[in-house]
């Protein structure tokens, strides 16, 4: 093998064409650009919640993405078959459950007075590390219709105005291979986007869990949106639902 730094009287340009040989010769793998030591790539997305990867300077940056509405712009006057989510009004999950147990939720989504929303959809997942789960709970309509709508049908329009749609769903139960967890698990109706509805929709049954968590993730944190639930056999039964909100933790989201 030809080393140059034995040879220090030899040129430059028989060095390339010594370097040259030895990426044709060898492996090309070995002679390939090496992938930027930045913070991302295509291959290693950004840690944190809403963030992207900028691929001209492999650096973390924050997306942008706007979640003081549902929709980009102004809503339209009059629509058919959106799917809307819940994006704000009075969230109730129960504070304590015991392994094995469903954890109760108790949505009131606040639409505007214009907004017709049909049936709902309620989607559930969980994933857990030791005795720590997370899960997502998605309250949506799937097919909302409108009519004479305000500019801000899907934005922070007056509260006064809500009209409010009720619903109960749960989390969990959350259980491993070994068994049901013992632990802390954390219940996070995620804001999400008409567009970002429409393209869960569209999302084979196969790939919809991952694609949840990535669209989820998407936006930034938001701890009023997160509620943690204790779990542990020396707890009291798991009420029924949430209607005596006593039994629960009940906040207002998104005002």
């Amino acid at each position: 093998m030809l080393d140059t730094e034995d040879y220090p009287m030899i040129s430059n340009g028989l060095k390339v064409f010594a370097a040259l040989s030895l990426c044709l010769g060898g492996s090309l793998a070995a002679c390939a650009p090496e992938e930027d030591s930045g913070e991302c790539s295509a291959s290693a997305q950004c840690p944190n919640r809403g963030e992207v990867c900028n691929t001209q300077t492999f650096q973390c940056e924050l997306s942008g993405l706007d979640a003081d509405s549902t929709i980009e712009g102004d809503a339209p006057a009059s629509f058919s078959n959106v799917g809307v989510p819940f994006f704000r009004g009075k969230v109730c999950v129960a504070k304590q459950v015991q392994p094995g147990q469903a954890v109760p939720v108790k949505v009131s989504t606040c639409l505007n007075p214009c907004v017709t929303p049909g049936g709902y959809s309620f989607k559930k997942q969980y994933r857990c590390e030791g005795s720590r789960c997370e899960s997502l709970v998605l309250m949506y309509y799937p097919k909302a219709s409108g009519s004479a709508c305000p500019a801000d049908a899907f934005a922070k329009f007056t509260e006064s105005d809500c009209v409010y749609d009720e619903q109960s769903a749960n989390a969990g139960p959350f259980t491993l291979s070994t068994g049901p967890v013992s632990g802390t698990a954390s219940v996070e109706l995620p804001f999400l986007s008409n567009e970002d509805i429409k393209t869960l929709e569209a999302t084979p049954d196969s790939e919809r869990v991952d694609k949840t968590w990535a669209l989820a993730y998407a936006y930034p944190a938001d701890s009023s949106r997160v509620f943690s639930v204790s779990i542990n056999a020396s707890n009291p039964a798991a009420p029924a639902d949430c209607s005596d909100e006593s039994e629960c933790d009940c906040r207002e989201i998104g005002f």
